[in-house]
């Protein structure tokens, strides 16, 4: 998630017209580090999740995954429309989803407890 969020606070900084080659390393950052969130939220919940219900957990994660993932492109696109031109409304939506990874990687540090502290399922 903190290298989401600093592909994503890059992406932000780079200015209202950056050049290509300066917008690639924070593309690139953005769009690994949310794979790897993905892979890892979606592991978190699969092993806290009984055995009887990884069909519910599996079908409710990918519903939350799902709206969040509306939820996020339509604040993106209001804001973008809402804002005085595409490249501030488009540096506006990247800080706001950089500030989203940090308070989720927050969230996941002190509410996720270490494997070995996680209560036995059943």
């Amino acid at each position: 998630m903190l290298l989401g969020a600093a592909g994503l606070a890059g992406w932000a900084a780079a200015g209202p017209d950056p050049d290509y080659l300066l917008l690639v390393g924070p593309m690139m950052a953005a769009g690994f580090g949310t794979s790897f969130a993905l892979t890892g939220a979606t592991a978190t919940v699969m092993s806290a999740a009984p055995d009887a219900y990884s069909g519910t957990a599996s079908a409710l994660f990918n519903t939350t995954r799902q709206i969040g993932s509306a939820a996020g492109v339509a604040l993106g696109g209001s804001l973008l429309a809402a804002a005085a031109g595409f490249p501030a409304g488009l540096r506006t939506s990247m800080a706001i989803g950089a500030a989203a990874y940090l308070m989720a990687a927050a969230l996941a540090f002190f509410c996720v407890p270490p494997k070995g502290r996680r209560r036995a399922a059943g």
